[in-house]
């Protein structure tokens, strides 16, 4: 029997790798195609934010720091990893971002095996990731958030394994890479309390062995990349990578329901708008993270919490929604949704964008005055990320708490 389940397992591990293999020849198809378009396009395929981590790798190169490029604001490790566009080939990135988008769907389906799912569900929730058009599109275009997209399928593996350390350590550098993950860190540790059912209140925050583990591990990845960071260039660095996103106000068109208000506001002092933007944002993380904070539930809490950090956000461009679809395939299992209704939310998410992309277009490359436009459907992408978020609320089935199956045992 034995011999036979590891046969199974091999066969299925087998059909995974050979997916990979055609993911990342779907990528590499685009790559190629987007260096000819670039050739022969004024409208470029490639990311603008791709040019300027090259040009901050090759500041590295010649001996000076990364931050010397102007809107270079990511960590310092990113420029070193992409020394190879300018000692090798320009398109390393890109095909560097489509593998890990390609292990970034192992991972996915290895954390679903680990759930209980069967393996043909864990195959197709898997493709959630790894043959979505966007996806593809963002991660061959030069954007790197496939790397934030492994460091937190890795955290949220580690857990499922029980190897808290290790879970915390790449929680850490998830962090240091992109400061949004940080509130992953109050599911992730709530979700280690001992005797779930017995814990309440204030004593949940207690800390034990698994919980000193988790946090020793956080601190000492974020704390020690950030270090060496600060190290080697400086305030320059704090400022760029962590102050700048504090004070960001980006007052170009974006998804954000806050732009319109932002974008007229530029020129005055709002008192109270920081916390008017931030504050909603801020409780219904805190309060969705709390609510399922069972161990069983964390993917649903962190792809909840990231729905609302995105929607709620000052800025709200498409690569931010990567952040949150990375986590989708890890929740669908456990969505009691219809083919028809999940057709239906699919619809109109994709045709909420799809309308605020018309206006958007008309002014930056036509510069027709479109910004009322624009604020009208980015309130209209609100609403609707906020009805399907209320969908999915209802459509989910946690598992029983240990609580409740053990008051059914001593009925």
């Amino acid at each position: 029997m034995g011999l036979g389940t590891r046969g199974v397992r091999s066969s299925s591990a087998e059909v995974i790798q050979v997916h990979m293999f055609l993911g990342f020849l779907v990528r590499l198809i685009f790559v190629v195609y987007g260096e000819y378009h670039d050739r022969r396009n004024v409208l470029k395929y490639t990311d603008v934010d791709y040019h300027v981590l090259t040009d901050a790798a090759k500041e590295v190169v010649e001996g000076g720091s990364p931050f010397d490029r102007h809107t270079y604001r990511y960590t310092p490790f990113l420029a070193w990893l992409l020394i190879p566009n300018v000692q090798m080939n320009f398109v390393f990135g890109k095909l560097f971002f489509s593998f890990l988008d390609c292990c970034a769907s192992r991972l996915i389906y290895e954390i679903l095996l680990l759930d209980g799912q069967g393996k043909l569900m864990s195959l197709k929730c898997s493709f959630l990731w790894l043959y979505n058009p966007l996806v593809i599109g963002v991660s061959t275009r030069g954007s790197a958030e496939s790397i934030m997209a492994v460091l937190v399928l890795f955290t949220v593996y580690m857990m499922k394994m029980r190897l808290h350390l290790l879970a915390g350590l790449f929680l850490g550098a998830s962090i240091h890479f992109k400061l949004y993950s940080v509130m992953y860190s109050l599911p992730l540790y709530l979700s280690l309390s001992t005797s779930y059912q017995q814990v309440i209140g204030w004593k949940q925050f207690m800390p034990n062995y698994s919980k000193m583990r988790l946090v020793c591990g956080t601190v000492t990845a974020f704390v020690g990349l950030t270090a060496v960071g600060f190290g080697l260039y400086g305030e320059q660095y704090i400022e760029e990578a962590f102050l700048y996103h504090f004070s960001r106000a980006d007052t170009r068109h974006n998804f954000s329901v806050y732009f319109y208000l932002l974008y007229i506001g530029a020129d005055y002092h709002i008192p109270g708008l920081s916390v008017a933007t931030f504050g909603p944002q801020a409780i219904l993380v805190l309060a969705l993270g709390y609510k399922f904070r069972n161990r069983f539930d964390v993917p649903f809490a962190l792809f909840t919490q990231t729905v609302v950090f995105v929607t709620f956000n000052k800025v709200v461009t498409s690569q931010y929604f990567m952040w949150y679809l990375l986590l989708l395939p890890l929740v669908v299992p456990r969505l009691s949704v219809s083919w028809l209704k999940a057709l239906v939310l699919a619809t109109l998410w994709l045709g909420a964008q799809a309308s605020w992309l018309l206006p958007a277009y008309l002014l930056e490359f036509h510069g027709i005055n479109a910004f009322v436009p624009i604020w009208l459907e980015g309130i209209a992408f609100f609403c609707c990320n906020v009805g399907v978020l209320m969908a999915l609320l209802s459509s989910y089935r946690p598992l029983p708490s240990l609580h409740h199956l053990s008051t059914r045992k001593n009925r």
